[in-house]
């Protein structure tokens, strides 16, 4: 038996799969972590496959593997096909792909399972002779009546005979290998649920169309926000765990996702597994074995669950699935929706994508009869979408109104507090101001180390840099002209709260950003506190915008609702779009319908105004459009390299480089925009660079990227990159 193993080695020219001789007394299987040769030293290595030994490898003289590091496979079969496709489609190492599969307790201690037990068994003719041939006789004897022995049990009923199952294993005729003990739990569909909620018309027809529809099916769940989705995804689910099938919901963040965990908890109870950052290693490495051996029926998680080693995967379902957080950015840089399709072609499981909102891309692929298409356009309890107002912050201006609040949204937070209902102020910006500038000499204080405007936090009396979080306290000169007319601009969540504090001083405020929301708990107390109306008034920046569900809330205020549309990245109209949604979809689910106020210096962007009246389609036909005329997915791909080195002069040494190697990529049909200072030129000390391909994929370009990729050390490259900052 030959197997192909990938080298634990991430060197270019290594990243292959290499062929070595399975010992006759070894069992190997596919997915299995080997200890190898290689060179004049000892390696890990994955094996890909196995295949019977031909005259033409016996000719090799191939090398033996020396041994399993694990007595079971990390990986599934479909999991090893997984990572090669993952290495040729985003232009890594397979073992970049397969290290993202494993948790890093589970490689680092492959001692630590408690699971695996010894087993003893004949594999040749006991060929002792003397006066130890009797007790070894004895001995292979009664393995081989048994056909096999635990090891355990072997040596508890005859301790004596430790010293002699060693000889007999030396000296070849009895063998010991590890199998797994059987603790795998009865998934009984007749354990007791919660009674799951009554279904509306629209509910019902998504549910019976998706349960219905042949294995390996791929959904768009469009429906708009308060439609009932998670129902939707809760009673299919219970129809696949009841038919011994498991589940995996991937959710953006877990974090900000509350509602959605405790309601899986509630309605499966111990069946529900979790899956996040905040899990310690040794929880991570647990809930990966306790998926392995089918342990758990449904895991909620964030996007690296997709790689857990699910053994009968009857669903896959994406909530939110417009988040920018299923693209990984780093090696390897998969999207989720991607390789959750792979999974359902390759493993035969359903997948789902929930959205309000969905993405360009997904909306294309139902458009088009790519992927199916479910629509939900009724909120449940014939409750109904809340009217959105939009202001035009340049005309308070012009009247007087120089607070961060308009008049229109000053008047609905008054009315809100007066009835004793609550009321959410969304911000995308984090702080209390954007930045702080001279006055005189208009110059505003920098990070040293990257290219952007430190924000200043009141509360600190602190300017912090939000990409590399460098901190100095507030100048009280300008270090330019030593002027000391030091003002801030701009406003962040910090000073929308002092705002509010100082126009309604009886209001509860709560304050929801990464600053103040520092883990999983601090969240879940956020949420708490502002679902059983302990606060007044929550303000915070896009984490609340998805994801809850508040019957008290009355009026929604977006503070300024166009930060992102000047920002140079193509997707900025549609997240802009998606958020002022989202964030609209949080009034309106109790009694009475709510209010929205939006506030923008750009009001009549056709993304504000397809959010005031809620359009999707009429948001869909414009950016389609604009989409299609410049190539941008989903009319085409895009590749990303980035150049990145603490000296200026290398990095433009280096992209010089990079740009005369794509340069025969012209001639393939692709577009070629740069090379050019990244947006963002410098972070955390770093020079950046970047060139922007556009065009459709061939075989002969993936391989002129993917030599780039591997030659140029400090070049990176994206694969349809989600952030182009």
């Amino acid at each position: 038996m030959i197997a192909d193993v990938v080298i634990d080695r991430l060197i270019p020219g290594l990243d292959q799969s290499w062929s070595y001789k399975v010992p006759e007394e070894l069992t190997v299987v596919v997915g299995q972590r080997v200890r190898i040769p290689f060179g004049k030293s000892e390696s890990l290595g994955i094996v890909t496959s196995l295949r019977e030994e031909t005259d033409v490898d016996k000719n090799l003289l191939l090398k033996p593997i020396l041994g399993v590091v694990e007595p079971y496979p990390l990986l599934s079969p479909w999991l090893v096909k997984l990572g090669l496709w993952m290495a040729q489609e985003y232009l890594c190492f397979p073992m970049q792909a397969y290290k993202a599969m494993i948790p890093r307790n589970v490689r680092l201690k492959p001692s630590s399972s408690q699971r695996a037990e010894e087993v003893c068994y004949v594999v040749g003719l006991s060929r002792t002779r003397g006066r130890k041939a009797s007790r070894r006789q004895q001995l292979w004897e009664l393995i081989q009546s048994e056909g096999s022995m635990l090891k355990r049990e072997l040596l508890e009923k005859m301790p004596e005979m430790r010293t002699t199952l060693r000889e007999l294993v030396k000296e070849g005729s009895v063998a010991v290998t590890y199998r797994e003990r059987d603790t795998r739990p009865s998934l009984s569909p007749a354990q007791s649920y919660p009674s799951p909620h009554i279904l509306n018309e629209e509910q019902s027809h998504a549910v019976e169309k998706i349960w219905t529809a042949p294995s390996g099916s791929k959904w768009l769940l469009e429906g708009i926000t308060g439609s009932g989705k998670t129902e939707v995804y809760l009673q299919v689910i219970d129809r696949m765990i009841q038919g011994g099938l498991q589940v995996l919901v991937l959710v953006p963040e877990i974090a900000l996702t509350p509602q959605t965990v405790l309601r899986f908890q509630n309605r499966f109870g111990n069946h529900v597994g979790l899956w996040h950052s905040s899990l310690t290693d040794s929880d991570r490495a647990k809930t990966w074995h306790a998926v392995r051996r089918g342990e758990v029926s449904i895991v909620v998680g964030v996007r690296s669950a997709i790689f857990l080693p699910f053994e009968r995967l009857g669903l896959v379902v994406l909530d939110e699935e417009h988040e920018g957080t299923y693209k990984q950015e780093e090696h390897p840089r998969y999207h989720t929706r991607d390789v959750a399709f792979w999974l359902a072609d390759h493993t035969g499981a359903k997948v789902i994508l929930g959205s309000a909102t969905p993405s360009l891309e997904t909306a294309f692929y139902a458009r088009q009869n790519l992927i199916g298409w479910i629509r939900m356009t009724r909120r449940i309890g014939h409750r109904t979408l809340p009217p959105v107002e939009i202001v035009d912050m340049r005309q308070e201006l012009q009247e007087g109104n120089h607070s961060i609040f308009s008049r229109a949204l000053q008047y609905e937070l008054t009315r809100a507090l007066n009835r004793q209902e609550q009321a959410i102020l969304f911000l995308n910006r984090r702080g209390y101001a954007s930045f702080v500038m001279c006055r005189d000499c208009g110059r505003a204080v920098q990070c040293p180390n990257c290219a952007v405007t430190l924000t200043y936090h009141q509360n600190l009396n602190q300017l912090m840099c939000h990409y590399c979080f460098f901190i100095m306290t507030l100048p009280k000169v300008c270090n330019h002209c030593g002027s000391h007319r030091i003002r801030y601009f701009g406003a962040g969540t910090e000073r929308v709260v002092e705002e509010v504090q100082k126009l309604w001083p009886a209001a509860r405020v709560l304050r929801a950003d990464r600053d103040t929301l520092t883990s999983r708990q601090s969240y879940f107390q956020m949420y708490q506190d502002f679902m059983e109306q302990r606060a007044d008034v929550l303000v915070g920046t896009q984490m609340i915008a998805k994801g809850m569900d508040f019957t008290h809330v009355s009026v929604v205020g977006i503070v300024a609702a166009d930060v992102a549309l000047h920002l140079p990245d193509f997707r900025r109209s549609e997240r802009t779009f998606q958020l002022l949604v989202q964030a609209s979809g949080r009034t309106g689910r109790g009694e009475d319908p709510g209010k929205v106020v939006v506030q923008a210096y750009e009001p009549e962007h056709f993304a504000i105004q397809s959010a005031r009246s809620h359009s999707y389609d009429g948001f869909y036909q414009k950016e389609i459009e604009y989409r299609k005329e410049l190539g941008y997915p989903p009319y085409g791909n895009l590749w990303l390299l980035e150049v990145t080195d603490t000296s200026d002069d290398r990095a433009q040494k280096t992209m010089a480089r990079v740009a005369d190697k794509v340069g025969i990529l012209s001639t393939m049909g692709l577009q070629i925009l740069g090379p050019a200072p990244a947006p963002v030129p410098k972070v955390r000390g770093r020079f950046r660079y970047h060139i922007l391909l556009k065009g459709s994929r061939t075989p002969e370009m993936m391989a002129i990227l993917s030599k780039i990729e591997h030659e140029e050390l400090s070049c990176s490259i994206t694969v349809d990159p989600y952030y182009m900052l």
